[in-house]
């Protein structure tokens, strides 16, 4: 069967012939993949910055953002059915002894760093047309979610960098873990940004979100839909910005880019939670004065959390807040996927520059 692939010894992306699966395990689900999102590990991994193909193979089948149908499930699995719709989260445990976190089903806070994750590291992706995987990694999801099903993984960020902001921000007793009211800022007009808007805003949050386009880009529109507001950053500086958007409580970075980054962090106020979602490339480090950032972090009791992959927990929360989302702003979700291509589209996709949100693979959509 066909599947989108890096031969990184050669730095080649290419289709390539993939073994078809089969059920192996009695836990284990056959699906048909119906559509694989691209998002930037992806063009990274196919700009040979990193990715690292299974043990034996010299290519890796890339893709992580899924919606997949279940084909058949083995004789122990229940809770799933042919035709069920399904997204499979990335990580898998490192299965090492000292890992207390990999043994207790909880791979995204993995201690030895030797987790694999599929399309990704050590594990093939989902960028193929069938695939099968064990029965504790799939989350179902309904019907009604086929359309935008795909958008679930890169919504798992914000979600679990919520469950983690409550616990944290609950450290203030006049508070507690309710974020209604919260002014929270995101950094960055990407799908995680977006998307990230989109939950704190379902949260109770008042949302600005800065990003380089102009006032007149799509992202303002979908800001103003869901209640929001827009910033641009094409002409200003983000400590300028900042300045003049009053009480800060969170800033939600989603830009992966260290040197604004940190240019927002040295203008947190007191109190307030910095969430670092984005991992950033070698190039580009912050020029940044450490003394003024620990006092800042000291006398201001401020919070810097960094918050990556995603747990079943966040699955299921992105699932759920999804569904809201569709019954909210249906039409600004579907704006979110600006772009398609079929299987045989991907490579040329993945080696060109994206000015969209979204662009998905369609595979048996």
């Amino acid at each position: 069967m066909k599947a989108i692939a890096v031969r990184p010894a050669a730095r080649r992306i290419e289709i390539v012939e993939h073994p078809e699966p089969a059920l192996a395990q009695p836990t284990q689900v056959l699906m048909r993949m119906l559509r694989v999102g691209i998002c930037g590990t992806d063009r990274e991994i196919c700009a040979f910055d990193y990715g690292t193909p299974p043990t034996g193979s010299d290519y890796l089948v890339i893709g992580h953002e899924s919606l997949a149908e279940v084909v058949e499930v083995g004789a122990a699995v229940t809770g799933l059915a042919p035709g069920q719709l399904v997204v499979l989260i990335v990580r898998r445990p490192c299965g090492r002894p000292e890992c207390v976190p990999c043994a207790a089903g909880r791979q995204d806070f993995c201690t030895t760093g030797a987790y694999r994750e599929r399309g990704i590291k050590g594990e093939h992706g989902f960028m193929t047309e069938r695939v099968v995987e064990d029965a504790r990694f799939l989350v179902p999801l309904p019907a009604s979610l086929h359309d935008v099903g795909v958008l679930v993984e890169p919504l798992t960020i914000a979600e679990k960098a919520l469950l983690e902001a409550r616990r944290m921000l609950g450290r203030m007793p006049w508070r507690g873990d309710d974020l209604t009211g919260l002014h929270a800022i995101v950094l960055g007009g990407g799908p995680v940004g977006l998307l990230g808007a989109m939950a704190l805003a379902t949260a109770g949050c008042r949302v600005t979100l800065i990003s380089r386009q102009g006032d007149d880009d799509v992202r303002a529109g979908l800001m103003r839909t869901i209640g929001g507001a827009y910033v641009s950053a094409a002409t200003d500086s983000l400590t300028a910005i900042l300045g003049r958007l009053g009480t800060i409580d969170l800033v939600y970075e989603a830009i992966g880019a260290a040197a604004p980054a940190f240019e927002a962090l040295a203008a947190l106020p007191p109190n307030a939670l910095f969430v670092f979602t984005g991992v950033p490339g070698r190039r580009g480090a912050p020029d940044v004065d450490g003394g003024a950032v620990m006092r800042a972090l000291v006398l201001g009791n401020q919070l810097v959390l960094g918050s990556v992959n995603a747990g079943r927990d966040a699955y299921e929360a992105a699932v759920a807040d999804l569904a809201r989302f569709m019954t909210r702003w249906p039409q600004a979700v579907r704006a979110l996927v600006t772009g398609s291509v079929p299987l045989d589209g991907a490579v040329a996709a993945l080696s060109s520059r994206s000015d969209g949100i979204k662009t998905v693979v369609e595979i048996g959509a």
